[in-house]
């Protein structure tokens, strides 16, 4: 795989980060991801959607990057010189169903999760249109559940899925069960196969709830994009943001460019690994 060498690097959420929670609305951010573009910028999608349903946005948001899926636990790797390259660095979909199974049957704990659910169901939770939802589906590494259960049920069904080698993370719409990985996992994956990382890069992270945490601890900006109310995401922004998705983004990404840092960058020297 080619090394690209660059001085900024943008990882991204976007249910709730880029795109609007309800609607799904993205137009607002589009003039600037081309400005974005022309920068020589590049934006990665670390979300908890699929592969499939990444591609749709890739092309939506008109994005040649590589992106990462299902909370770091797959990603794919592209250039225009080379073709794409799929890593999987989670636990497979059949092994978590699995375990899922076992534990429901042991313990009569109450939750559902996408492979419990019609397309309908699906449509029904996520408020995606059928070809969307069935993208969502599509799953490889994690598994979207609701927790009908008791929090004192919680507690211990996170410890037994641990027994299992699997992990719980709380997204903006529902827990992830998945494997020991998250989207900063991926992130220094990527970091260092596919982007020569200079000593002075900036790397920034935009996201709005509990999964994106890592991923933001990662990163030299983390920005937290305000989202639902009634779940504050208790996270220490480098700047307060004052909208929605995606305007919100958009807000976050004009101020991150005005720094003077980013404004007037340091020469580019590609030679030291974060």
């Amino acid at each position: 795989m080619g090394v690209v060498c660059i001085q900024m690097i943008i990882f991204t959420d976007l249910d709730g980060t880029l795109l609007n929670h309800h609607t799904y609305d993205y137009k607002a951010v589009l003039p600037i991801l081309n400005r974005l573009k022309s920068l020589q910028i590049p934006v990665i999608l670390n979300s908890s959607k699929t592969l499939t349903e990444l591609d749709e946005w890739q092309n939506k948001l008109e994005l040649n990057t590589p992106m990462i899926a299902e909370n770091g636990g797959v990603m794919r790797i592209s250039s225009n010189q080379e073709p794409f390259k799929k890593v999987q660095l989670g636990v497979s979909y059949d092994h978590i169903r699995s375990v899922l199974e076992q534990i429901r049957i042991e313990f009569d704990w109450q939750f559902e999760g996408f492979s419990d659910w019609s397309l309908a169901d699906v449509m029904n939770h996520t408020q995606l249109h059928s070809n969307q939802a069935l993208k969502a589906m599509e799953r490889e590494a994690s598994e979207p559940i609701i927790w009908l259960d008791s929090d004192e049920n919680l507690s211990e069904f996170k410890a037994r899925l641990a027994e299992h080698q699997l992990t719980l993370k709380q997204g903006g719409r529902f827990y992830h069960v998945m494997g020991h990985h998250d989207k900063a996992t991926a992130m220094k994956v990527l970091l260092n196969q596919f982007y020569d990382v200079p000593s002075s890069q900036v790397v920034v992270a935009l996201g709005d709830s509990e999964n994106d945490r890592d991923m933001l601890d990662y990163s030299d900006y983390a920005i937290v994009i305000p989202n639902n109310p009634a779940n504050i995401f208790d996270y220490p922004s480098y700047f307060k943001i004052t909208q929605t998705a995606p305007e919100g983004w958009l807000e976050a990404i004009e101020k991150i460019l005005a720094l003077p840092t980013i404004a007037s960058p340091s020469p580019l020297t590609c030679q030291s690994q974060r």
